[in-house]
């Protein structure tokens, strides 16, 4: 076991500064210490127990001994003939109590993969190893000692310890796993149990993970998915040039949505509050998504914390729940109109009003919405003071027409002179999926023509693009949604599937404990 101040400044914090400086002068004294009869690595641990019993001693208040100055001095209440006695037995059930075992347990507000990885960190520095894994009885049987692989980016992973895990060093058994909460969802819990005497290093680790998670979080300024054991989104796949909208939609984007990532220091300082709620509407194709992931990437590169509430798949208020554990945090629900219609659904005003609630404490969040039928929200919904701004994409201008097509073809495969013009007359009221797939088509007749080689694409060749895809536009516009009459049954499926998903957990076996549920407006929370 090794220590150096690149180590020993893991556990600097601004009242454990002059104990770190002395441990390290101490250790170099033990190492030029030649007539020690311990070796270096005894020695080094014994220096590192040493110091989480001081940093721990700063929580926990423990007066029932002083040691302080060179005499044995007993309190008054000890004079007498049976003083000396009375003190011996006083000691002996002190010395007997140290050695009891008791539990420990620590609730971090952390998702639980967050605290394990934090736990592991901590101990392979203070201690070398993660720990020897422990079988945990149960009355349904035995659980071997478990390693969980966690992601910790959208391309890398690890290997946490999860369970019961051993230190004899500290004659401690840490339960690593998760707790319930029923404003928070599951949250990270770290269970001890150990001899009393250990108190004092038993209240340093908890305090130094807690450093670990909050420095070192693996989900903190990430973009991630909205469910409570996360998952890393690859924001990387985006390239922030082949995103395409209008003028007038890029500025409201820009303004209303990611200045407050890029600016937020400089808002503050404004006065200007960081929470903003923004409907992004418009119809099937126009970019909303990629919207959404270009937010996302700008979220990461200013730490803010991204989280997608994905249709079908995570629970808006669940997501609402990371985002205050990990604000500042952007976050985007998609197909608002989805959870906003009927009555068995999360409607939009509720949904808003969580917002608020969680903004109220303090936590910065902007929260963008997403919506293919603004005619289907609530219109008290929409009035300013729950919806701070409403960006309606409509058909691309003629700038945007350019960009995409160039993008979509490539400019060595188009002719220098376009005519832009006649290009945006042709292509009037196309969406982006709309713009991209006529450009493409362009290019497939060319390729038809030539027998598989590619040619440079004329002003002609995307008019014919457009004109061949046109009744496939003027189709889409007159059908209709997909819909049925909604029955009881309905209404009674669609009540029990929100409720099974708002209070179903993964099976983490023992590891996770479950309060009872709370109901809430009839329906499970």
């Amino acid at each position: 076991m090794a220590i150096n101040k690149e180590v020993a400044l893991t556990f600097d914090n601004n009242w454990s500064g002059e104990l770190l400086a002395n441990l390290l002068d101490n250790v170099q004294t033990e190492k030029a210490a030649a007539a020690s009869k311990k070796s270096e690595e005894e020695r080094l641990r014994d220096a590192v127990s040493a110091l989480l019993e001081k940093l721990g001693a700063k929580s926990v208040q423990d007066d029932s001994l002083i040691f302080a100055g060179e005499k044995f001095v007993l309190p008054a209440q000890y004079a007498g003939a049976d003083g000396i006695e009375r003190a011996r037995q006083f000691l002996a059930d002190y010395e007997n109590q140290q050695r009891k075992s008791f539990n420990f347990s620590k609730t971090y507000d952390y998702r639980p993969y967050d605290g394990a990885h934090a736990f592991m960190e901590v101990m392979k520095k203070i201690t070398g190893t993660t720990g020897f894994g422990v079988t945990r009885h149960t009355f349904f049987g035995s659980q071997p000692p478990e390693f969980k692989v966690i992601q910790t980016s959208p391309t890398t992973s690890i290997q946490v310890p999860w369970g019961l895990v051993a230190f004899p060093m500290y004659e401690a058994t840490f339960d690593i796993g998760g707790v319930r909460d029923n404003e928070k969802g599951v949250l990270f819990k770290l269970s001890v149990e150990a001899p009393r005497k250990w108190r004092s290093h038993i209240q340093a680790i908890f305090d130094l993970v807690e450093r670990e998670v909050k420095e070192n979080s693996i989900y903190r300024g990430r973009a991630i998915t909205g469910q409570e054991w996360p998952e890393f989104l690859d924001t990387s796949v985006v390239n922030p040039d082949h995103v395409v909208y209008s003028k007038e939609v890029l500025a409201q984007l820009s303004a209303h949505v990611w200045a407050p990532l890029r600016y937020s220091s400089q808002m503050r300082a404004q006065g200007i509050a960081l929470k903003r709620a923004v409907l992004f509407a418009g119809p099937y194709g126009t970019g909303k998504s990629m919207g959404a992931m270009l937010t996302a990437q700008i979220a990461e590169q200013n730490d803010w914390t991204f989280i997608m509430c994905r249709t079908g798949k995570d629970d808006p208020a669940t997501v609402l729940q990371t985002a205050a554990l990990y604000a500042p945090a952007v976050v985007v629900i998609e197909d608002l109109d989805v959870h906003a219609e009927g009555t068995s659904a999360l409607e939009i005003s509720r949904l808003l009003e969580m917002l608020d609630g969680v903004t109220n404490k303090g936590n910065e969040i902007v929260a963008l919405f997403t919506t293919n039928h603004i005619e289907k929200i609530q219109k008290g919904a929409l009035r300013p003071g729950r919806v701070d701004a409403v960006i309606t994409i409509a058909g691309l201008d003629a700038e945007g027409f350019k960009k995409l097509i160039t993008i979509s073809l490539g400019r060595d495969f188009l002719e220098t002179e376009v005519d832009w013009e006649t290009i945006a007359e042709a292509y009037e009221g196309f969406l982006p999926a709309f713009v991209r797939e006529a450009a493409q088509r362009a290019q497939r007749f060319i390729m038809d023509r030539n027998h598989g080689v590619p040619g440079v694409v004329t002003t002609e060749d995307l008019v014919l693009g457009a004109n061949s895809l046109r009744p496939q536009l003027d189709l889409m516009e007159g059908a209709k949604e997909g819909a049925h009459r909604v029955t009881l049954e309905d209404r009674l499926r669609d009540m029990f599937d929100g409720s099974l998903r708002r209070t179903t957990v993964p099976d983490f076996g023992d590891n996770l404990e479950v309060e009872e549920p709370t109901v809430l407006n009839g329906a499970l929370k």
